[in-house]
C-alpha cells in the first residue's frame, strides 16, 4: 500500500512526515481492511487454506527452518 510519495526515499524525514498525515492514515487504512478481509476470506474457504498450505509445502521443498534462538530458558552468563 503507498503511504508516501513515489521515489521518496525510505527511512528518511519525508517518510516519517507522511506518517503523520492523510497519505500515511489512508494508505494503512488500505492495508488494514486488506489484512483483514484476506482473514475472512481464509476463515470462509477451508479449501483455500489446504491449497495454500501445500503450495507452501512444496515451494519449501526439503528445507527445514531453525531458528538461532536456542530452546529453553535463555542463556545468561554470570
Amino acid at each position: 500500500m503507498t503511504t508516501a510519495p513515489r521515489e521518496t526515499p525510505w527511512h528518511s524525514w519525508a517518510v516519517v512526515a507522511c506518517g503523520g498525515m492523510s497519505i500515511g492514515h489512508k494508505g494503512m487504512t488500505h492495508a488494514a481492511k486488506l489484512l483483514a478481509m484476506t482473514g475472512v476470506d481464509l476463515l470462509e474457504d477451508p479449501d483455500l487454506v489446504e491449497n495454500i498450505q501445500l503450495e507452501f509445502q512444496r515451494k519449501r521443498g526439503d528445507y527445514e527452518y531453525k531458528g538461532i534462538i536456542p530452546d529453553g530458558p535463555p542463556p545468561i552468563e554470570k
